[in-house]
């Protein structure tokens, strides 16, 4: 085709993509020792990025493992708040991951006060760098007995139960549904679970509490713009739907293959890969490379290159031998 190839914006190609598709081609360049830079995308449905190097070319379909039509309002919201955020002072291109079952706010005063709170979190961030928006949840905790030494808990601090049960005297329920991603750091959620200790103390069986923590959303920055492409993109599965729900997942695996082969087959390229955006709390969890494998080889056989980006992070299923 004559002239220039078409940039990720020229394309029709949303933010996310482009993002997602920037992250693999750099985490791949930095596996095989090979230079490559992002030379195209093409606007179809997956869309489908192309790489250049010296030795030769990559070609990358990209795909969300979520329908974002399953909650059309929490869609609306997610784009209005793209643009929010895009509009902002804080410039360059940015990728905000929202943790399963949750949403970014439609509503005042909630709306902007997010807004405030990413952008803080962003600012400070240098190109390739990652950070949390702390976002305000309330924690409860409830004495059902004096004797024991456990909590039964649940939400977001239920995966932690052990810590917080070494911690406390009695028998207890700490109710964290609200909170949707703990901190990632471990001396952060240490911090946390001495509180819920120090709450407990001072209740007597039968009282229960409640207590302003914060949640910890992720954050990161690319360290360039993915073909002209910059802003805030927002990493966001409709919160109705469990994203980490193994049938629906197995589904969608499927379908997304399927079609990135198709999307693939029409592209020249010395290495095609496939890139799934998944939504977990945290990359260590993901555990997509089983419904891969689960599925008809033939699915994939095509493909030299499989991945999952997810919570900022990308994590390979297949890879080139030579890598």
């Amino acid at each position: 085709m004559a002239g220039e190839p078409p940039g990720a914006a020229d394309a029709g190609v949303e933010r996310l993509s482009a993002y997602a598709a920037a992250l693999v081609i750099e985490w791949f360049a930095g596996r095989s020792g090979r230079a490559y830079a992002l030379a195209s995308a093409s606007g179809g449905e997956p869309p489908v990025f192309v790489a250049e190097g010296p030795q030769g070319t990559l070609a990358l379909a990209v795909a969300p493992l979520w329908e974002p039509q399953g909650d059309p309002a929490a869609e609306d919201a997610r784009a209005m708040m793209e643009e929010r955020l895009s509009g902002g002072l804080v410039r360059g291109p940015h990728l905000l991951w929202v943790p399963p079952r949750a949403s970014v706010p439609a509503a005042e005063p909630d709306a902007s006060d997010f807004v405030q709170r990413v952008q803080q979190a962003a600012a400070p961030l240098s190109p390739g760098g990652r950070g949390e928006v702390a976002l305000p949840v309330q924690v409860q905790v409830a004495k059902l007995r004096d004797e024991g030494g456990y909590a039964s808990v649940t939400g977001g601090l239920s995966r932690w139960w052990t810590q917080i049960t070494e911690r406390v005297d009695g028998t207890f329920y700490v109710n964290a549904n609200r909170m949707r991603r703990a901190p990632q750091s471990a001396a952060a959620r240490d911090v946390l679970f001495d509180r819920i200790a120090q709450v407990s103390q001072a209740l007597g069986t039968g009282a229960a509490v409640e207590f302003e923590t914060d949640e910890a959303w992720t954050v990161q920055r690319l360290p360039a713009e993915p073909l002209g492409v910059t802003g805030f993109a927002i990493a966001q599965a409709p919160p109705r739907v469990d994203p980490t729900d193994g049938t629906l997942l197995r589904r969608l695996v499927r379908r997304r293959l399927k079609d990135a082969s198709a999307a693939l087959d029409a592209v020249a390229a010395d290495v095609r890969g496939v890139a799934l955006i998944a939504i977990y709390e945290y990359a260590e969890h993901e555990n997509i490379g089983a419904f891969v494998r689960s599925l008809d080889p033939g699915l994939y056989a095509k493909l030299a290159l499989v991945v999952t980006v997810v919570d900022g992070e990308v994590r390979p299923i297949f890879q080139p031998k030579a890598v």
